[in-house]
C-alpha cells in the first residue's frame, strides 16, 4: 500500500479531497494514510460508541481522551453544545502535572486512553491521594496491558477498566464487555481471520490477525495482515452478547523475541513476567541482539537491591539460559513519537519468527 499512488488504492469514482483521512502511528514502520468515505467513517465512529454504551457510557457523559496529539480535534460540533458526546483531549505529550490538572478540572465520566499512559497518571494519583477523578468507566487500547497495570488503574480511578483491540485501518475490532473474559469481535463491521501458514487456526491456538473491512468503500481493506498475533475462542460469553470471542492479543509479530535455541516468546508473555516482579515502576524490554536482552527499569516504591536479580531469574526461566539478560536502571521510559510506550521491542530482524515456536 505504501508504494502505490493514491489513484491505485482508492476505489473508482472516489475523490481523495472528499475523504476523511487518518494516519496510522507508524510505530513499527512508516505511517500509512487510510481514506474513508464520510459514511464509512460515521459507521466506524458508531461502532466505538456502541461498544462504549455496552459498558455503561451515556451520550451525555463527559469523555476524556488521553491520546496522541494527532487525534486532537478542537472543533466543537453542534450536538456537543447541547451536552451530547462531549470530549476533552488530554495529550500524552503534556507534562504529567498538566494531564492530571485537566482531569481534575474536567471531572470526566468516561476516560479512554493508552494503558501505560493511564498507569502513569494512576500511579501519581495514588501517590498524591487524589480521589476526585472518579469516572464511571475507564477504557484502554493500542498497547498491551498486564494484570498489575489493570489493578493500578482500577485502584486509582475506582473502577474495573476494560480493554479493546482497535486499529486506524479497521476501527474497533474487538472489545471487553462487563464480564472481561475475552474480547467480542465486531463481525458486523469486519471479518477477522486467525491464520497460520495461510490456514485458519483452531480455537485456543495463536494466529496472525488478518482483517477485511465491510465498510471501506473509499480505500478497500481486504485480507490485510495487521502484524499482530491473536487467539480465537469458540466460547460464548455469559454476558449474553452473541458476538464471537477472541481470548488474547499476544502482541506484534515484529516484536516477538526469538531465542538462540529457536524458541519464540510473545510480548504478552514477557509483559506478564515483568509485572510479576515487585518494585518496578515502569519497564521496557529490548531484544538488542540474538543473545542479548536489555531490560530498562524505573524503580517503584518497593524496589530493592534484589529486584534486578529477580527480573533476570524470572526472564531466564521464560527465554532460557542462552540469552544474556542485562538490567539497566533509568529515570524514565521514553515514549514513541505517537506518545505510546512499547513495553517490548525487538531489534533483531528474523523472517522465521514462526508462531509454531511460541512458548
Amino acid at each position: 500500500l505504501q508504494s502505490q499512488a493514491a489513484e491505485e488504492i482508492l476505489a473508482r469514482g472516489i475523490k481523495r479531497d472528499r475523504c476523511v483521512t487518518d494516519v496510522t502511528s507508524g510505530s513499527t514502520g512508516i505511517p500509512l494514510q487510510v481514506h474513508f468515505t464520510q459514511r464509512d467513517y460515521m459507521i466506524r465512529s458508531l461502532s466505538f460508541i456502541r461498544t462504549f454504551i455496552e459498558l455503561g457510557y451515556k451520550l451525555t457523559h463527559r469523555q476524556a481522551l488521553v491520546c496522541d496529539t494527532r487525534f486532537v480535534n478542537n472543533r466543537t460540533y453542534w450536538f456537543q453544545r447541547l451536552g451530547i458526546l462531549r470530549k476533552q483531549y488530554v495529550p500524552v505529550q503534556f507534562v504529567l502535572d498538566k494531564q492530571i490538572q485537566v482531569l481534575v478540572d474536567y471531572r470526566p465520566h468516561f476516560i479512554h486512553g493508552y494503558p501505560q499512559s493511564l498507569a502513569i497518571i494512576a500511579d501519581e494519583l495514588l501517590k498524591r491521594g487524589i480521589d476526585s477523578v472518579s469516572p464511571a468507566m475507564v477504557w484502554t487500547g493500542a498497547e498491551l496491558i498486564g494484570q498489575k497495570t489493570r489493578e493500578k488503574i482500577n485502584a486509582a480511578f475506582g473502577v474495573e477498566m476494560a480493554d479493546s483491540y482497535a486499529t486506524i485501518e479497521s476501527g474497533m475490532i474487538a472489545w471487553q464487555c462487563r464480564v472481561r473474559k475475552g474480547y467480542h469481535i465486531n463481525i458486523d463491521n469486519l471479518v477477522l481471520e486467525f491464520l497460520h501458514n495461510g490456514k485458519p487456526v483452531r480455537p485456543g491456538e495463536p494466529g496472525r490477525a488478518v482483517v477485511t473491512n465491510l465498510h471501506s468503500y473509499a480505500m478497500p481493506i481486504i485480507r490485510y495482515e495487521l502484524g499482530d498475533i491473536c487467539t480465537p475462542s469458540d466460547s460464548l460469553c455469559t454476558c449474553g452478547n452473541q458476538l464471537p470471542l477472541m481470548t488474547v492479543v499476544e502482541g506484534r509479530i515484529d516484536d516477538m523475541v526469538k531465542t538462540p535455541s529457536g524458541k519464540v516468546i510473545s510480548p504478552n508473555s514477557i509483559t506478564n513476567v515483568m509485572e510479576a516482579v515487585d518494585g518496578i515502576g515502569q519497564f521496557r524490554v529490548i531484544h538488542e541482539k540474538k543473545d542479548l536482552m536489555v531490560v530498562q527499569i524505573v524503580a517503584g516504591t518497593s524496589f530493592s537491591q534484589d529486584t534486578p536479580r529477580r527480573i533476570q531469574n524470572l526472564l531466564r526461566e521464560l527465554v532460557g539460559d542462552d540469552m544474556h539478560i542485562e538490567v539497566r536502571m533509568v529515570s524514565e521510559i521514553s515514549k514513541e513519537h505517537t506518545g505510546k510506550i512499547r513495553a517490548v521491542i525487538s531489534k533483531v530482524p528474523d523472517a522465521k519468527k514462526s508462531i509454531d515456536a511460541i512458548g
